[in-house]
């Protein structure tokens, strides 16, 4: 099939409708308190910068898209190995728990570290399933390259309604040039696996510049690349996760 051919069987319609649900979704959900605050509030006086308002959001969205276009499926949250998809978080709480993350509340790095990772993780698969899940297959027909430009490029624009200042990523223009790139190895990560909860652990790995992301990125790289191998499953077919 065409380039050509793959763009016109494109439903465009649909994908931009998606897109525009999400972004007044988004928009309603950020004037909302902070419900994941409110929830912790009342365990712990320590203000977690995380809002899941945006991210339950574009989960609710993308699970009716779902539900009820005509969008096919080709991905689950574990996708085609359950075992080696939870070998991902736990890469990831090993070597930030390891290496620890500072604060200045008092908390042992090694402790804090685990529940910075967890709460990343819990935001991230909610993201995960309107980019690399609902709007990748709504791309269904393109291929891998022009598939992670365009969602890239709509998932950075997104982020114009999330984030208040893009400067200490050096202005819009550079965030949305990382979203792009990064958007072809979650994209990846995600047509190797067919799991979403990998590409959560991916997109979580930069949670900090330092050693561990580094060691994450090279463990990570190692398991998507020998993700087949002694596999069961064909490449692309989903075991349902029930």
């Amino acid at each position: 099939m065409s380039l050509a051919v793959q763009i016109r069987s494109t439903n465009w319609r649909n994908l931009f409708f998606f897109y525009g649900t999400v972004l007044a979704g988004t928009y309603l959900a950020r004037k909302l308190p902070n419900l994941l605050n409110l929830l912790l509030a009342q365990f712990t006086d320590i203000p977690f910068s995380f809002n899941y308002n945006h991210g339950i959001a574009v989960l609710l969205l993308s699970l009716l898209f779902y539900r009820f276009s005509r969008t096919r499926r080709t991905v689950s949250l574990l996708g085609t190995d359950k075992r080696r998809s939870l070998l991902f978080p736990l890469v990831l709480l090993v070597c930030y728990t390891a290496y620890g993350i500072d604060n200045s509340y008092g908390i042992n790095r090694h402790v804090w570290a685990p529940l910075l990772c967890c709460l990343a993780l819990g935001y991230n698969i909610m993201e995960e399933f309107a980019w690399r899940g609902y709007l990748a297959d709504s791309l269904g027909p393109l291929p891998y390259w022009l598939k992670s430009i365009v969602s890239g490029l709509l998932w950075g624009c997104w982020h114009l309604l999330v984030f208040n200042n893009f400067d200490p990523y050096g202005g819009f223009p550079i965030f949305l040039l990382f979203c792009v790139v990064f958007s072809f190895i979650l994209n990846f990560a995600v047509q190797r696996t067919r799991s979403l909860w990998v590409a959560a652990c991916v997109h979580a790995f930069i949670l900090q510049t330092n050693i561990a992301a580094l060691v994450c990125l090279a463990l990570f790289g190692v398991l998507l690349l020998t993700w087949n191998m002694g596999s069961k499953s064909a490449p692309g077919i989903v075991k349902q996760d029930r």
